[in-house]
């Protein structure tokens, strides 16, 4: 304890020492040399650096941050903090000035190489999505056999889901499996189900750069440096593109509220496909996208009589337009709409309550959680989640995974963190400082923006799980992008250390961070396909397959999430049907096999 807390009273003494140095307080006047460094910026950054890096010991002492994770990050603040101190000693002893550093310095362009390296990790995660197989029990457990049933890739001939996987199959929004099964079908690889999540991942970097006027390298550094977007870039899980569509859908809400867009077709085809895109994927996000909805039709309404003032509405355009607007309403939930009326539950299969009612359902909702987690108000609990305290696990393969997993779904640090707590932290300043320093129209509504956005996602089911609503922080990040885009625009007083570049860089290190701690892994790709899954051991029995007999009908028990693997699709010459089914007592078992072969 004595060498963390020794270490935090120094930073704390440094870093007051630098502000005090750099503003030419009184109290360092007596204190020879050092009231000549007023105004030294690079000396006040670089005892800054040094100064987090020691106060940093305690956060570590503490384990609010995974211990060899926060290591890196004290030695890369240490070493930047050195440099910049270097860097002013040789402008002081040799008396260089400024305008000479920036007269050799203005010829080296970082935005070039920031969108080489941009174009580079898109281009390595693309060859991930392209040629890589995933890893991941959702994946493997019902999205993709799910994309496979849709297109007729295997058929309930030579495999059937589990009693309750079939229920999900006919109850949750399938639109991410259907273009999961049309890139399978259409490229005849099921490693081609990871392109929906790239392709998502584009469609956002897109939207930023033509709508926002986000510079590609800023937009795609900041985004890659949040841990979830990065791993889900190029697997076959369903959260990203579903949270890319809400994303885009509350930045579009943003643009009107600040008079940033008009309404177009163009502007309403966006709404329309980021509504349903996202409301067809997740059912988690269905209300988020009813509130948005909420609060950008009045938006709607009003450029558009704005727009038509001039011009009479008779009552056959009005009932066009409620005629198109009721229609898109039945596009955007229309999987909800379907189950009320198949199965009189709009969230079929998921147990729902309403006024004491319980609907039509086959499953609970999910209640997993440990005791230490539930006690917490859901707000803190995802508060605790976002700034990851206390949710690294040794056991893990890396610090982060697809779902915060490998660990019993009953653990405490199950499902928890994801957005890497430093970047969260960041982001919060670069934000305060933003909208503190610009205070107009479009700041304000940020503000008002994030906390409503922030009120609303911390209340929500499993909100800690922060895979599920990822759209919060994709969010949070492109605003701070954009603000800061904007200040650089319109502000009559130019901000040397504020610029897009600057804040591509900080990512950039954030993400570096994250690629190292992960061993690379979702970032290059290891070019192993879909045919070497099969062949592994510690995920297939492989003595347990080749006694599978042609013609067999098997009722195969516990092999989830990977029983799909077992089907004679994936084996040519093999003609076998394969039901799966969770490991359950002996009667349930009895029951759902229905007389079938049972196999263990």
């Amino acid at each position: 304890m004595l060498i963390p807390l020794t270490s935090f009273i120094v930073g704390i003494a440094l870093l007051g020492f630098a502000c005090f140095a750099y503003f030419g307080n009184p109290i360092v006047k007596s204190i020879p040399g050092i009231f000549n460094l007023k105004g030294e910026q690079s000396f006040a950054w670089g005892i800054s650096c040094i100064a987090i890096a020691l106060i940093l010991g305690m956060i570590g002492y503490l384990g609010y941050i995974d211990s060899s994770l926060l290591r890196t990050l004290r030695i890369i603040l240490g070493l930047v903090g050195l440099c910049l101190m270097a860097l002013n000693f040789f402008q002081t002893t040799f008396s260089i000035p400024t305008e000479h550093i920036t007269k050799y310095t203005k010829y080296i362009q970082l935005e070039p190489i920031l969108t080489s390296l941009s174009i580079g990790i898109l281009f390595s995660i693309f060859l991930i999505s392209f040629f890589d197989y995933n890893y991941g029990g959702d994946a493997f457990m019902y999205h993709v056999p799910f994309a496979a049933r849709i297109w007729g890739i295997v058929t309930p001939e030579h495999y059937i889901f589990e009693h309750d996987t079939e229920n999900r199959f006919l109850g949750f929004p399938l639109l991410a499996s259907f273009l999961q099964g049309l890139f399978w079908k259409v490229l005849q690889k099921p490693e081609a189900t990871n392109l929906v999540c790239y392709s998502s991942l584009i469609i956002l970097l897109a939207y930023l750069k033509f709508y926002l006027k986000i510079p590609f390298y800023l937009g795609t550094l900041a985004l890659l440096a949040v841990p979830m977007v990065h791993m889900h870039a190029a697997r076959s899980y369903v959260d990203l593109p579903a949270n890319v569509g809400v994303s885009i859908l509350i930045l579009t809400t943003y643009l009107f509220y600040t008079n940033k867009l008009q309404v177009n077709n163009k502007t309403l085809l966006i709404v329309f496909l980021s509504s349903a895109t996202a409301a067809n994927i997740k059912f988690q996000l269905i209300p988020v996208v009813f509130l948005i909805l909420c609060f950008l039709f009045p938006q709607i309404i009003s450029k558009y009589q704005q727009n038509n003032d001039h011009k009479k509405m008779g009552l056959i355009q009005i009932s066009k337009t409620l005629v198109l607007c009721f229609v898109a309403c039945l596009i955007i939930f229309s999987t909800s709409f379907k189950n009320i009326i198949l199965y009189q539950n709009p969230f079929y299969p998921v147990k729902v309550e309403i006024a004491g009612v319980v609907l039509n359902h086959n499953e609970a909702p999910p209640n997993f959680m440990h005791e230490n987690i539930k006690k917490l108000p859901p707000a803190l609990r995802w508060g605790k989640s976002v700034l990851e305290i206390n949710a690294f696990d040794s056991r893990r393969p890396w610090p982060w995974t697809l779902g915060m997993d490998f660990i019993s779904w009953e653990e405490e640090k199950f499902g928890m963190g994801g957005y890497f707590g430093g970047y969260v932290i960041f982001n919060l300043l670069l934000f305060i400082y933003l909208v503190c320093k610009r205070r107009d129209t479009e700041s304000k509504i940020a503000i008002r923006l994030m906390i409503l956005m922030t009120l609303i996602t911390s209340i929500l089911p499993q909100s800690y799980e922060l895979r599920y609503y990822m759209y919060w922080m994709i969010v949070f990040v492109s605003l701070n992008c954009y603000l800061t885009c904007r200040l650089v625009e319109t502000s009559p007083q130019k901000i040397s250390w504020l610029t897009p570049r600057n804040v591509a860089l900080v990512a950039m290190a954030f993400m570096l961070i994250f690629i190292t701690k992960t061993r690379y892994f979702f970032t290059r790709p290891e070019f192993s396909s879909f045919s070497k899954q099969l062949e592994r051991t510690d995920i297939i029995n492989q003595d347990l397959l080749r006694s599978i007999k042609d013609g067999d009908q098997i009722c195969l028990v516990g092999k989830a999430p990977h029983a799909f693997f077992y089907n004679s699709s994936f084996y040519p010459d093999r003609n076998y049907s394969i039901k799966a089914e969770f490991d359950m007592p002996p009667d349930y078992i009895a029951e759902k096999c229905q007389g079938r072969k049972i196999l263990r």
